[in-house]
């Protein structure tokens, strides 16, 4: 019997006879995966090539409509088939509801099955919300989901004209309320409040010293301080983000004066025993390595993994210390917890994709100070960050503007300060 704080949907993974994993969503209850989720992951968002993980993500958000649906006695799938989808008012209550975390979502169930209505609690209750980039990919899923799978119920109605005309319409009628509440959320992003940040320069500085292996505040144990070296260096020299890290094997590393690593997808590799595989969103692209990082993960390679038991039985780079296994997605979120808990003066938002932000400050900084063009920046950025649009570099660009542009102000109002001390017209 699940308890009041787990959650009633699990993501759990199958390997097919290729070797390829893939994700299911399962009702704890029943222990056996959802067959509409089944037919729509597999048809719709496998087909379009989707890493494992981003599909695992996708059966997450669209879970919340099934949170949704116990937490309101509605057979979501029931709905769909009859052709009664979701009223106005519950429209509107499965928007609100993708606010909410899923401790929130889960313990409105257990109210619901408790039998017990505890309005006054309720009201004062205040409940934690997520961002809005999670509210707005949990309905895209929904929106998907349904779509996908009333789509396959109104292909079956074409022999009844009437029937399929009244499913159409309320169908139609669904989807475009979803649609304008999407739309109204990714409208929110597009102001130049919300770009990205990386840590400040002070922290930054702070972060290189205490992590060097000697440093008198280092918080790690002295096995595992050059590891922990060299993640927090790759992280901040190349910005890559924690998947690729972790993906990146000892023969991808070109040491020497003219060091490289190579950054490479590999989708489901046979040789990765994780469970949760580590997975490269971006495009393959090689790295350059300065002098100073090819020494440092040279010696790593040579005088630490090497002396690792049972590190050599696997390719890959990061390992963890005590079993020589590679290392897990959570143990690089672990180490961010230790500096942050640890070090004085460590930001709270230390973290593998807050890395990533602040070295793509760092490269918008050298790109001013080499005046480099705008269209040249993109391109750079781009490939560096192994993106496949130029409009992801876009979202920098726009926090080069802006900080360029507040520059110009300050030194205008400056300007106007020492005109008017001076008594000038």
């Amino acid at each position: 019997m699940s308890t009041k704080s787990e959650n009633p949907y699990l993501i759990r993974w199958s390997k097919f006879a290729s070797g390829e994993r893939m994700p299911f969503l399962v009702p704890r209850a029943i222990g056996v995966p959802l067959e509409p989720p089944t037919f729509w992951i597999l048809a719709t968002r496998r087909a379009f090539g989707l890493q494992p993980n981003t599909l695992a993500n996708e059966l997450r958000a669209l879970s919340h409509l099934f949170l949704w649906g116990d937490a309101r006695g509605v057979d979501v799938v029931e709905r769909i088939r009859e052709g009664i989808f979701f009223s106005l008012s519950e429209t509107l209550d499965i928007v609100n509801f993708c606010s909410r975390r899923v401790a929130e979502a889960i313990a409105e169930i257990h109210e619901r099955l408790s039998n017990v209505v505890k309005l006054q609690t309720r009201r004062k209750r205040k409940v934690q919300v997520v961002g809005f980039e999670e509210k707005r990919n949990r309905l895209a899923a929904i929106r998907s989901f349904i779509a996908f799978t009333s789509a396959d119920i109104l292909s079956s109605l074409a022999r009844w004209p009437q029937r399929h005309q009244q499913y159409g319409a309320v169908r139609n009628q669904f989807l475009e309320l979803i649609d304008g509440h999407i739309a109204g959320l990714a409208k929110t992003g597009r102001h130049d409040l919300d770009l990205p940040e990386g840590l400040a320069a002070a922290a930054v500085k702070r972060l290189r010293e205490v992590i060097e292996p000697d440093h008198p505040e280092n918080p790690f144990h002295p096995s595992v301080r050059f590891r922990n070296y060299l993640i927090v260096r790759l992280l901040l020299d190349l910005g890559i983000r924690r998947g690729e890290l972790l993906g990146i094997k000892v023969a991808d590393c070109e040491l020497g004066s003219r060091g490289q690593i190579t950054i490479h997808r590999r989708p489901d590799d046979p040789e990765d025993p994780r469970p949760e595989k580590p997975a490269t969103k971006t495009k393959a692209r090689d790295l350059a390595l300065s002098p100073r990082l090819a020494e440092i993960l040279h010696e790593y390679i040579v005088h630490h993994r090497a002396r690792i038991p049972n590190a050599r039985r696997h390719p890959f780079l990061i390992v963890s210390t005590d079993s020589g296994k590679p290392m897990s997605l959570s143990n690089v979120n672990k180490i961010m917890e230790a500096l942050r808990d640890r070090v004085p003066d460590m930001p709270e938002e230390l973290g593998p994709h807050r890395l990533r932000h602040t070295w793509n400050e760092a490269f918008s900084d050298d790109m001013d100070a080499k005046k480099v063009s705008a269209e040249d920046e993109v391109k750079w950025r781009t490939r560096l960050q192994g993106w496949r649009s130029e409009m992801s570099a876009q979202a920098y660009l726009r926090r080069t503007v802006r900080r360029r542009s507040n520059a110009a102000l300050r030194e205008m109002q400056e300007k106007l300060d020492i005109a008017t001390s001076r008594g000038d017209e």
